[in-house]
Formats: C-alpha cells, structure tokens, sequence
C-alpha cells in the first residue's frame, strides 16, 4: 500500500469518525457507521462489523456491513470462540490469513470458510487505563473480513488499528452518555411516582380523617391486595372523586 494512499485513507477514515462524535448520541448508528467506516478504508474488505463486549464477553451492541459478517460473528458468540473474541480477550490485533487452515477455532473456521469469509482480521476497541499508566481495557473489538487468503497485511493491521482507536473512546464516551441519560430518565420517573402517592395519601388523609403513616397503610394494603403496583393504585386514588359527606360511611 503507498503511502499517500494509506494517508488518505486516514484523512477520510479520521473525517467520518469526527462526523461521528458531532452527530451521533446512542451506540448502535455509531457502531454501524464505525463497521462502515472500516469496510470502506481496508483495501480488500468484503465487509466489516463492530461489537462492544460486556465483562462476560456478551454482545451488547453490534452492527455488520452484511448478512454474511452478521452470520460470521453471530456463530463466534453462540460457539465462543474465533478472532473477533480472541481480539477482545487478549487486547491484540488477530489475523486469519486462511480460515480453510485455521487450527485456533476449527469450528468457527470451517464454518466462516463455507461462507466464503475467508480471511479476517480484528483488532479490539482499547480505553487507557487509569491516568493513561494502567493497563488498557479492551470494550469490544472491529473486524473486517475477505474472500480471499491473505486479503489483509501488516498495512492493513496499522490502519485498522488507527480507526480502532478514536472508535473506542467515541463509543465509551457514547455508553456514557446513554447511561447519564437512562439514569436522568430513571430519576424523573422515581420522584414523578414518588410526587403522585403523597398527593395520594394527602387525599386519603383528608378524606377519611388519617394521619400520613395511616394513609400510607391504606395504599400498601391496597396494593398487596390488589397485586397492583403502588403507583397505579396512587393514581386511582387521585382519579376518583371524592363522595359526597352523606355517603361517606
């Protein structure tokens, strides 16, 4: 690969991943824009994927140019093996130069070769470690696959590699920001439920002359007996009328 193609690339590769961190706010259109990004700048690429990995080593997002990558990684996790995995468990780049030969994950080989994804190469996504000294932690990895043998070099590693990089902090970043969010949204839907059953046991103290501890009782026991959640029975107590003072028993 010539230099100025390789630079290219780069400017082009650095380009979307910039786009990214502008426009995109949750992670999976980020991941399919990163796994595009990669098929797009790997010379000899028939198609890429992206997958962020839980601590298990779960899938937790993930996007694949084609339905062929899609199967390819999709029999990684159900058989737990093969380089996508590899790569993120070991926090190495791996290379599949001929999946027809590949003696490390027979099973995933054999079944990648028989699609036609012949070669494969997959780096992880990398975050420093703590104050830039400690050691990386790897939160997923990107991939991109060939139908040929030897499709992918050492040019093709270091450029793969240089958009996993900026790709890994983007979807961290990302992860946080959706978590921040989720987290917010949990919150406001706490205090909202918590703000409708005082208004609630206001009314029952009101209505039928409780103390708060009183009419707290009421709505529990009402809500064991109905098996109904507290705040629904909260909001039902809101939304009746009060009854009239000669009815009241």
């Amino acid at each position: 690969m010539r230099r100025e193609s390789v630079t290219g690339e780069l400017q082009a590769v650095f380009a979307r991943v910039s786009g990214l961190l502008l426009t995109e706010h949750v992670a999976g259109p980020a991941i399919a824009k990163i796994a595009q990004a990669a098929f797009e700048s790997i010379p000899g690429s028939v198609g890429a994927g992206a997958t962020l990995i839980d601590a298990q080593g779960r899938p937790t997002s993930r996007a694949s140019t084609s339905t062929l990558v899609e199967e390819a990684d999709q029999l990684q996790y159900e058989l737990g093996q093969g380089p996508c995995l590899a790569a993120w468990a070991g926090a190495i780049t791996i290379r599949v130069d001929n999946a027809a030969t590949e003696t490390r994950w027979p099973k995933w080989s054999e079944a990648s070769a028989q699609r036609g994804l012949v070669s494969c190469l997959s780096v992880p996504l990398l975050l420093p470690g703590g104050n830039g000294t400690g050691p990386a932690q790897a939160i997923g990895a990107l991939k991109v696959y060939g139908s040929h043998p030897n499709a992918f070099d050492a040019g093709s590693e270091h450029l793969l590699e240089l958009l996993a990089t900026p790709a890994a902090v983007l979807l961290a970043n990302i992860q946080a920001h959706d978590s921040a969010e989720q987290l917010s949204a949990d919150l406001k839907k706490s205090l909202h439920s918590r703000s409708v059953i005082d208004m609630a046991k206001g009314v029952l103290m009101e209505r039928l002359n409780l103390d708060e501890r009183a009419a707290l009782r009421a709505l529990t026991d009402q809500s064991r007996q109905e098996g109904a959640p507290l705040f629904a029975v909260a909001l039902n107590v809101l939304d009746r009328p009060a009854e009239p003072d000669h009815e009241r028993p």
